[in-house]
């Protein structure tokens, strides 16, 4: 959840997406459709554990006490190492299952097939929007467009008049879904240090 990059200048600057969930907008906490969902993938709590800067005392104390031949940090108190069960414990978070052991990166063609079948995106869209700088990627401006456009559409649809506008409620609700899911293990379980863009991967797992 907190990267660490070594700059140029030989400092430890912390890589944090965290504040990208912060203003994030959601719905009321009566909406079950949203809030269901988010609990049932165990990420829920991701909403909640977010942050918006790191002082810089914390990653370079961090460093200073780590020791890289017993994996492990020498506190005055003694000698800990963070574990599996600490996150599980501490944030609350599963430590096995789909989502880490999902396949290997896919290919550009493969990212804009996942676009168009759990994004709802147009080809055409896809095409534009998934990064073929990187391979199967989307950029996090993009997603949460999809998200807040999709979010947009829940809550005109919130009183559904026609058959057909209880299936289109159901799909954008279905969509604004993995759109957040993704988001939030994009910027919080599985970022990187270029900061711009979510491995698509993922929407096979939700």
């Amino acid at each position: 959840m907190l990267l660490f990059q070594i700059c140029k200048e030989c400092k430890v600057k912390a890589i944090n997406h965290g504040a990208k969930i912060l203003d994030l907008r959601h719905p009321h906490h009566n909406q079950e459709w949203f809030w269901g969902p988010l609990r049932a993938s165990r990420l829920h709590d991701l909403v909640y554990t977010c942050y918006d800067n790191v002082p810089h005392a914390l990653p370079m104390t961090l460093c200073e006490r780590w020791h890289t031949e017993t994996s492990s940090f020498h506190l005055f108190v003694r000698e800990m190492t963070i574990t599996l069960d600490d996150v599980a414990r501490l944030l609350h978070l599963p430590i096995e299952g789909i989502m880490l052991s999902h396949p290997k990166k896919v290919s550009w063609a493969d990212g804009v097939d996942l676009m168009v079948r759990h994004l709802g995106v147009m080809q055409v869209v896809a095409v534009a929007n998934c990064n073929d700088k990187y391979g199967a990627y989307i950029n996090y401006k993009a997603l949460r467009k999809y998200y807040e456009d999709y979010l947009d559409a829940a809550t005109r649809l919130l009183v559904a008049q026609t058959p057909e506008d209880v299936q289109e409620r159901e799909r954008v609700r279905t969509t604004c879904v993995k759109c957040h899911l993704l988001y939030l293990v994009g910027c919080l379980l599985f970022g990187d240090k270029s900061n711009e863009c979510i491995e698509l991967i993922y929407l096979t797992t939700m």
